[in-house]
Protein backbone atom coordinates (compact mmCIF):
# COMPACT_ATOMS: atom_id res chain seq x y z
CA UNK A 1 0.00 0.00 0.00
CA UNK A 2 2.57 2.58 1.02
CA UNK A 3 4.36 1.87 -3.30
CA UNK A 4 0.51 2.94 -4.32
CA UNK A 5 0.49 5.80 -1.84
CA UNK A 6 4.05 7.15 -3.12
CA UNK A 7 3.07 6.53 -6.35
CA UNK A 8 -0.31 8.73 -6.27
CA UNK A 9 1.61 11.76 -4.38
CA UNK A 10 4.24 11.80 -7.62
CA UNK A 11 1.31 11.64 -9.96
CA UNK A 12 -0.13 14.92 -7.79
CA UNK A 13 3.02 16.58 -7.89
CA UNK A 14 3.86 16.23 -11.41
CA UNK A 15 0.17 17.47 -12.01
CA UNK A 16 0.87 20.11 -10.11
CA UNK A 17 4.20 20.97 -11.60
CA UNK A 18 3.31 20.68 -15.24
CA UNK A 19 -0.24 20.79 -16.21
CA UNK A 20 -2.21 23.14 -13.28
CA UNK A 21 -0.01 26.06 -14.88
CA UNK A 22 -1.34 25.19 -18.06
CA UNK A 23 -5.45 24.98 -16.92
CA UNK A 24 -4.71 28.13 -14.65
CA UNK A 25 -3.51 30.12 -17.87
CA UNK A 26 -6.31 28.46 -20.35
CA UNK A 27 -8.73 30.11 -17.54
CA UNK A 28 -6.77 33.23 -17.66
CA UNK A 29 -7.51 33.40 -21.06
CA UNK A 30 -11.24 32.30 -20.63
CA UNK A 31 -11.70 34.97 -18.43
CA UNK A 32 -10.75 37.79 -20.11
CA UNK A 33 -11.88 36.76 -23.01
CA UNK A 34 -15.12 36.80 -21.00
CA UNK A 35 -14.64 40.49 -20.62
CA UNK A 36 -16.97 42.65 -23.33
CA UNK A 37 -13.44 45.32 -24.25
CA UNK A 38 -10.61 43.97 -21.97
CA UNK A 39 -8.38 47.11 -23.82
CA UNK A 40 -8.66 50.47 -24.51
CA UNK A 41 -8.69 50.97 -28.54
CA UNK A 42 -5.26 51.25 -29.72
CA UNK A 43 -4.57 52.60 -33.59
CA UNK A 44 -1.38 50.38 -33.85
CA UNK A 45 -2.14 48.20 -37.08
CA UNK A 46 -2.63 44.76 -36.52
CA UNK A 47 -1.59 45.13 -32.34
CA UNK A 48 -4.36 42.55 -31.39
CA UNK A 49 -3.08 39.97 -33.39
CA UNK A 50 0.60 40.45 -31.80
CA UNK A 51 -1.10 40.19 -28.32
CA UNK A 52 -2.78 37.08 -29.40
CA UNK A 53 0.47 35.76 -30.61
CA UNK A 54 2.59 36.71 -27.45
CA UNK A 55 -0.46 35.00 -25.43
CA UNK A 56 -0.33 32.34 -26.99
CA UNK A 57 3.56 31.65 -27.49
CA UNK A 58 3.05 31.36 -23.58
CA UNK A 59 0.16 28.43 -24.17
CA UNK A 60 2.43 27.05 -25.85
CA UNK A 61 5.32 27.13 -23.78
CA UNK A 62 2.97 25.25 -20.91
CA UNK A 63 1.56 22.98 -22.98
CA UNK A 64 4.97 21.64 -24.40
CA UNK A 65 6.09 21.65 -20.17
CA UNK A 66 2.82 19.48 -19.84
CA UNK A 67 3.05 16.64 -23.04
CA UNK A 68 6.57 16.52 -22.26
CA UNK A 69 6.48 15.36 -18.74
CA UNK A 70 4.01 12.88 -19.51
CA UNK A 71 4.60 8.91 -19.31
CA UNK A 72 3.02 8.40 -22.61
CA UNK A 73 5.62 7.83 -25.33
CA UNK A 74 3.49 9.21 -27.83
CA UNK A 75 2.83 12.37 -25.39
CA UNK A 76 6.56 13.12 -24.88
CA UNK A 77 8.00 11.99 -28.02
CA UNK A 78 5.19 14.48 -29.70
CA UNK A 79 5.33 17.31 -27.80
CA UNK A 80 5.78 19.93 -29.83
CA UNK A 81 3.41 18.72 -32.30
CA UNK A 82 0.90 18.07 -29.64
CA UNK A 83 1.75 21.45 -28.18
CA UNK A 84 0.92 23.57 -30.95
CA UNK A 85 -2.70 21.32 -31.98
CA UNK A 86 -3.97 21.98 -28.15
CA UNK A 87 -3.15 25.49 -28.74
CA UNK A 88 -5.01 26.13 -31.60
CA UNK A 89 -7.86 23.70 -30.42
CA UNK A 90 -8.37 26.15 -27.66
CA UNK A 91 -8.08 29.33 -29.97
CA UNK A 92 -10.57 28.47 -31.87
CA UNK A 93 -12.70 27.66 -28.35
CA UNK A 94 -11.64 30.90 -27.37
CA UNK A 95 -13.03 32.15 -30.76
CA UNK A 96 -16.53 30.47 -30.48
CA UNK A 97 -16.81 31.49 -26.70
CA UNK A 98 -16.47 35.46 -27.76
CA UNK A 99 -19.15 35.11 -29.97
CA UNK A 100 -21.44 34.77 -26.94
CA UNK A 101 -19.71 37.48 -25.32
CA UNK A 102 -21.25 41.21 -25.86
CA UNK A 103 -18.96 43.44 -28.37
CA UNK A 104 -16.83 40.52 -28.81
CA UNK A 105 -16.38 38.49 -32.37
CA UNK A 106 -14.98 35.52 -34.04
CA UNK A 107 -11.51 36.61 -35.59
CA UNK A 108 -10.19 33.92 -38.27
CA UNK A 109 -6.83 35.96 -38.09
CA UNK A 110 -6.67 35.93 -34.33
CA UNK A 111 -6.86 31.92 -34.65
CA UNK A 112 -4.26 32.02 -37.52
CA UNK A 113 -1.97 33.96 -34.76
CA UNK A 114 -2.60 31.58 -31.91
CA UNK A 115 -1.93 29.07 -33.73
CA UNK A 116 1.65 30.49 -34.75
CA UNK A 117 2.05 31.66 -31.63
CA UNK A 118 1.44 28.30 -29.90
CA UNK A 119 3.71 26.70 -32.42
CA UNK A 120 6.16 29.36 -31.74
CA UNK A 121 6.26 28.38 -27.79
CA UNK A 122 6.14 25.07 -28.52
CA UNK A 123 9.23 24.61 -31.07
CA UNK A 124 11.05 27.21 -28.43
CA UNK A 125 10.70 24.99 -25.26
CA UNK A 126 11.88 22.21 -27.09
CA UNK A 127 14.77 24.34 -28.41
CA UNK A 128 15.24 25.91 -24.90
CA UNK A 129 13.67 23.58 -22.59
CA UNK A 130 15.09 25.39 -19.33
CA UNK A 131 12.43 24.95 -16.92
Amino acid sequence: MPHVQRRMQALIKKFLKYWLPLYIYAGIIFYISSIPKPLPQISIPYFDKFLHLIEYAIFGILASRAFKSSAQPAFYKNFIILAALTSVAYGISDELHQLFVSCRSCDYFDVAADLIGGTIGAIFYGKYRAF
